[in-house]
């Protein structure tokens, strides 16, 4: 079963290293890397290049390619996902790293259980060192966590420390979108996991950097803001094709609370959110902390209530 890495590359020469070192080492043989350079403007590329040459048995499996101009996440981790050519894809950021058998614990976990995704634990490196691993998701099967993940801040959606089979994109045509840089992980999350059969392990298959000042993480310009709401409308188009009987609706509309919350502590335009992502919540309750979240007294007590009714609803 071959498996393939896909990173981009943007920003990361102090991390490049030790993120291509961690991938080249890998117990597990059969992998292809795809690395994509988003017109980085630094010297990461030249970095890479150097470790490849320093792993001559990985140099044929490895391909690197360059964005003509600088293109954001969203494009940049669909052209890498276009080029691939293995049964599975393995996403993997340039600032993070993964222990040496981390592919090998994957792959031998869904070759076993035939599940289309294979989550792993995952622990967060910051400057103090790492800190205590974070377990997958145990609370039922994955439409169970499908819900839990669309209520939002309940379990992480990222697309990294997890295997998927490459079919699960491309059978139902799951692509990430041109200018969703900023929640772009649960914009395919949310719809791979309506098709997939789930499964994990607890071993530790990722270590997530938050050593880089410069991540597109740690910043909320009205950009990023723009591209969340771009990112729910995505989920939203999706399950109302693909979800008529509104199995999901209630999640969804919880998530939908949400997005009000980034709008208004990111000091957003409310008139220009609503023409990206309407918010129309079905219930009344939901109705209700959505007016107290849209106003400028009252959304102090909207947010509590939303807290509330998350936990309840999910």
């Amino acid at each position: 079963m071959k498996v393939s890495v896909l990173v981009p590359v943007y920003g990361v020469e102090k991390f490049i290293e030790r993120c291509a070192v961690s991938l080249f080492e890998q117990t597990y043989g059969d992998m292809e890397y795809i690395f994509v350079n988003d017109c980085t403007p630094d010297r990461s590329i030249d970095i890479l290049r150097s470790v490849v040459a320093r792993y001559p048995e990985r140099a044929g499996q490895v391909t690197i390619v360059s964005n003509e101009r600088n293109m954001g996440s969203g494009f940049t981790r669909e052209r890498a996902l276009s080029l691939a050519t293995g049964d599975c894809v393995m996403h993997v950021d340039s600032d993070d790293y993964i222990p040496l058998r981390a592919v090998e614990l994957l792959a031998a976990k869904m070759e076993q259980g035939g599940a289309d995704i294979v989550d792993g634990a995952w622990q967060r490196k910051t400057l103090k060192g790492l800190e205590q691993p974070v377990m997958p998701w145990n609370g039922g099967d994955e439409k169970a966590y499908l819900r839990v993940m669309l209520c939002q801040n309940i379990v992480t959606n990222q697309l990294w420390a997890r295997l998927f089979r490459r079919s699960l994109y491309t059978s139902h045509g799951i692509t990430f979108a041109t200018g969703v840089d900023m929640a772009e992980d649960y914009s395919v999350m949310a719809r791979l996991l309506f098709f997939a059969r789930r499964t994990f392990i607890n071993d530790v298959v990722y270590y997530y950097s938050d050593e880089n000042p410069a991540s597109y993480t740690k910043t909320m310009s009205p950009r990023h803001v723009i591209s969340c709401l771009r990112a729910n409308r995505i989920v939203m188009d999706f399950y109302a094709v693909n979800d008529p009987e509104g199995r999901f609706r209630t999640q969804l509309d919880i998530g939908l609370l949400n997005t009000l919350r980034i709008v208004r502590e990111n000091n957003f335009s409310l008139d220009e959110a609503e023409k990206i992502l309407p918010v129309r919540p079905g219930s009344f309750i939901l109705r209700a902390i959505a007016s107290l979240l849209r106003s400028r007294w009252l959304y102090k007590v909207g947010n509590v209530a939303y807290r509330g009714v998350r936990r309840i609803k999910n």
